[in-house]
């Protein structure tokens, strides 16, 4: 009988560990399969180009930009634009020169991507920057401005898109304060695309004449302000912002309203001002 009694304990405690191991090995399947599954989900979004993201808050807004596919893991870097600029904390740089404009005339080719609106350049039109040659390739806006400087916002923001090669660009960056009406926006702001689409013209614009006569700038390194927020920008932003009328901001901001990336940290760069 006794041998009878440790037989039946021996059994059931093989049965119980059996039981214990099978039940393991069944969550651990489980576990795994919930891993296959978020793996297979990012894979899915490897491919960015039919990706959609946003400037407002939400799952495609700009905290999650580098969630949204491979492509735009950059989003979350560690130089980052746009930044705040801190008047107090900048340096001199004597030995940067002043930057070289070799704008001429562009026609008018206008497109509301529903991300800005843009303005296409056509023409060789050129600036020297640090000493090398970029070529314009567009501007657009950002309604409220990008960059903040001292905390503070400007109603506009536009940037001057140049290219040297597909790992270099510098973008000139222009504040736009409320005051006098703005001339480019009194002749064009009628004939920006209110949703996606294109407006074109055989007009010309001279370049130069939407910049500010005062040169000075702020420069530092860093990316993208929008997917795929490539590090690979040298930003220069004027010092001396030009004036857009009360009415023109309103009229703007109904077409793309609140269409700027808030600022990220400046870490570990140097920004400098150069007079």
């Amino acid at each position: 009988m006794k041998i009878l009694k440790n037989l039946s304990l021996f059994i059931i405690s093989a049965l119980l560990i059996l039981f214990s191991c099978n039940n393991t090995n069944q969550e651990g399947t489980n576990e795994n399969n919930e891993s296959d599954s978020t793996e297979l989900t990012h894979h899915a979004k490897k491919d960015c180009n039919e990706v959609h993201w946003s400037h407002h808050k939400g799952e495609e807004g700009p905290n999650n930009w580098k969630n949204l596919c491979d492509g735009f893991s950059d989003c979350g870097g560690s130089a980052q634009s746009p930044i705040n600029i801190i008047t107090t904390e900048l340096n001199a740089d004597n030995d940067m020169k002043s930057i070289e404009f070799n704008y001429s005339k562009s026609k008018i080719d206008i497109i509301n991507n529903e991300h800005t609106v843009q303005f296409n350049i056509s023409g060789e039109n050129t600036t020297i920057f640090s000493g090398k040659p970029y070529k314009l390739l567009q501007f657009h806006f950002h309604s409220l401005s990008e960059h903040t400087v001292d905390g503070e916002h400007f109603p506009f923001e536009v940037h001057f898109v140049h290219k040297n090669t597909d790992t270099d660009y510098a973008v000139l960056g222009v504040m736009f304060k409320e005051g006098v009406e703005n001339k480019l926006f009194a002749k064009y702001l009628q004939h920006f695309p209110k949703s996606k689409g294109e407006y074109k013209s055989d007009d010309v614009i001279d370049l130069l004449s939407l910049l500010p006569d005062n040169k000075a700038y702020y420069h530092y390194s860093g990316s993208l302000t929008t997917p795929p927020c490539s590090e690979v920008v040298s930003w220069y932003i004027l010092k001396t912002p030009l004036t857009v009328s009360k009415e023109q901001i309103e009229k703007f901001s109904k077409i793309l309203n609140n269409n700027y990336r808030p600022t990220l940290p400046i870490n570990d760069r140097t920004v400098f001002v150069v007079e």
